[in-house]
């Protein structure tokens, strides 16, 4: 299978290094200049399990001029989906499929709002990574991911794949409410991303305090609102719970504290202001997210000491 990975980052590199391991004709795509560089000149490494493995792949900053791809796997920013999907299109062409595994929501839309469902596959993973420098990446945890299509068959596609994930050893299932699991995601990032952010705990730490496990509670009490009056399954019938059970011990940096630190933009619009516009729809009341998104905002683009 020939794939091209839109946005190699920490999450993009070690899919791309994991499907590259399993055999697949991969191609990594980012703007980060010296990113590419390194990996160009010395390889990417990836350090997973305590030992670091280094992987020879092509990568690129320009995407024009490639031959077709059977994938793209789309991990970029969610603020870059748009643009991302446009890179698509002009990589698959009229027989390939593009894959989005990022975190929030309306990434979906948007890549069908280019591509049309008929050339999208969504899903949802609870591995996570984070970049060490140029060229060098952390698989932080690894975890199983969800693949389905957006109509909730089963196809030669969707199951082609799920091989890929399994030949490269990441555990994969296949729903038929891919809906129901990218917004269970949504619901975990959305309560301890931004927390994480504003008050630079990793989730462990969040779990451990009383004042910040309450905040995370006021977040979800607005989230699950909007989440019943749109009617979404959830695959997990109390998220509450398991949210934070899954924060218990987990002392990884969730990609919103990375960015903050790192000054960049975050993927609030895609967490807790994407779920702003949902709630309006509904005249639901958000007065705790709208101040998280406020929050978030006021510290962006202000690196870490």
């Amino acid at each position: 299978m020939r794939i091209a990975v839109i946005g190699a980052g920490a999450m993009g590199g070690m899919f791309g290094a994991r499907f590259a391991h399993a055999g697949a004709d991969v191609l990594l795509i980012d703007r980060d200049v010296q990113h590419v560089t390194a990996i160009l000149t010395d390889g990417l490494a990836v350090e997973a399990d305590g030992q670091q493995h280094w992987h020879r792949l092509p990568a690129t900053t320009e995407a024009d001029g490639q031959h077709p791809f059977d994938l793209a796997l789309v991990m970029v920013d969610c603020n870059a989906t748009a643009a991302a999907a446009a890179t698509a299109a002009r990589l698959i062409g009229a027989a390939g499929t593009a894959l989005t595994l990022q975190n929030g929501i309306g990434n979906i839309e948007a890549l069908v709002e280019v591509l049309g469902a008929e050339r999208v596959l969504a899903g949802s993973t609870m591995n996570s990574a984070a970049r060490a420098g140029p060229g060098r990446i952390a698989h932080t945890h690894l975890g199983k991911t969800v693949l389905g299509e957006l109509d909730g068959s089963t196809t030669p596609r969707l199951e082609a794949v799920a091989a890929l994930f399994a030949a490269a050893e990441l555990p994969v299932e296949i729903s038929s409410n891919i809906q129901g699991h990218v917004w269970q995601k949504f619901i975990l990032n959305a309560a301890l991303n931004p927390v994480a952010a504003i008050t630079r705990l990793r989730p462990g730490e969040i779990a451990a305090s009383a004042a910040a496990t309450d905040l995370v509670h006021c977040i979800l009490d607005e989230v699950l609102a909007v989440v019943a009056a749109e009617g979404i399954e959830l695959p997990d019938p109390d998220p509450r719970t398991s949210i934070l059970g899954h924060a218990v011990g987990r002392m990884n940096k969730p990609s919103m504290l990375q960015h903050v630190e790192q000054g960049r933009r975050t993927e609030i619009d895609a967490l807790n202001g994407a779920l702003l516009g949902y709630a309006a729809r509904h005249g639901i009341d958000c007065p705790v997210n709208a101040t998280i998104v406020q929050l978030v905002k006021a510290i962006e683009g202000r690196p870490s000491a």
